[in-house]
């Protein structure tokens, strides 16, 4: 299990939906682009529900490890659709990649 922590509120999800979530934020900031996504995560009685996020280049989300337990559940159909929506997004680029790119570079 993992917590995403978005707008200071910390909410349990499972280790894989964490990740997608964040690389998919990742992805939309480098593009400059933001979506709402229905996030499946269990409230504070470990009981399944669904968190609405607005992630986007203005996003401050950071994930952080959470207890283990038995609240893992198969989130394959989510995780996979937001993988195809940071493709269809664009380029995955890491923050840094403007580094290097001379300014009369035309990709940049």
């Amino acid at each position: 299990m993992k917590y995403i922590h978005y707008n200071g509120q910390p909410t349990m999800v499972a280790d894989d939906v964490a990740d997608a979530v964040i690389e998919y934020a990742a992805v939309l900031g480098s593009n400059n682009r933001t979506d709402t996504i229905d996030v499946p995560t269990f409230d504070e009685t470990g009981q399944p529900a669904v968190e609405t996020l607005l992630v986007g280049p203005a996003s401050q989300i950071t994930i952080s490890p959470a207890p283990e337990d038995e609240l893992e559940d198969d989130h394959e159909g989510f995780v996979q659709h937001l993988r195809e929506l940071a493709a269809a997004a664009g380029p995955a680029r890491p923050v840094h990649e403007d580094r290097n790119v001379s300014a009369s570079d035309p990709k940049r």
